[in-house]
């Protein structure tokens, strides 16, 4: 997270440090990014970057931070809308979630972020509210998520991590197959990738075995 001095700057003055973070993560790797390049086009001085952010990786996952809050608040609002239908909203939310991170404006950054995606990454993207219980947003979805509809009720906490948990995998490995397989012969179609995600999300919603044998 910044530290403090960061958001005593004026807005324009975080704004236009985030611009350049974000322009030069969607530009190469995070491996490959230059805190130089962010300073040059912040056009801030050096050890003005080393008040705001510890280091690179600082304003990094600050900057994903921010579009996962975004995520969050769709994601809510989603579950509103679908009065509850946990498994319709994640179905929704996947659909604008792959066609943001393949065709929207910050699509590049994602391409990255997927290709390079370890545990990490892949915790600080989910939304708040598919984390511990303890956070606000974990409280909302126990709120406003219709349990009549699942397996599992509100007395189980965890279980109910362990399907976000694997519900949000699912949405995260469909998009990184998507950009593993784009420049080779197995490239996938956006239709494919939503193929894929309905695939294993029924899997998850109704069993991939025969019931009555």
């Amino acid at each position: 997270m910044p530290k403090k001095t960061f958001f005593r700057l004026p807005a324009e003055k975080q704004q236009r440090l985030l611009k350049a973070a974000h322009a030069e993560f969607s530009r190469v790797p995070f491996n490959e990014a230059s805190v130089s390049n962010i300073i040059k086009a912040a056009e801030i001085p050096r050890g003005s970057f080393y008040q705001y952010f510890e280091d690179k990786a600082d304003i990094f996952f600050y900057d994903l931070s921010l579009l996962r809050d975004s995520s969050k608040q769709d994601l809510e609002q989603l579950l509103l809308d679908t009065k509850g239908d946990l498994f319709k909203t994640i179905r929704i939310f996947f659909k604008a979630m792959a066609n943001e991170a393949i065709n929207g404006e910050n699509a590049q950054f994602y391409r990255h972020l997927f290709l390079h995606m370890d545990f990490k990454n892949r915790r600080k993207m989910s939304p708040e509210l598919m984390h511990a219980h303890q956070t606000e947003g974990f409280q909302f979805l126990m709120d406003h998520v219709d349990f009549s509809l699942l397996k599992i009720d509100k007395t189980q906490p965890n279980a109910v991590i362990l399907l976000l948990h694997q519900l949000m995998n699912n949405v995260f490995q469909s998009i990184a197959s998507y950009y593993l397989n784009r420049d080779t012969e197995q490239a996938l179609t956006i239709e494919q990738i939503y193929e894929h995600f309905e695939l294993v999300t029924g899997w998850l919603e109704t069993g991939a075995s025969v019931q009555d044998k």
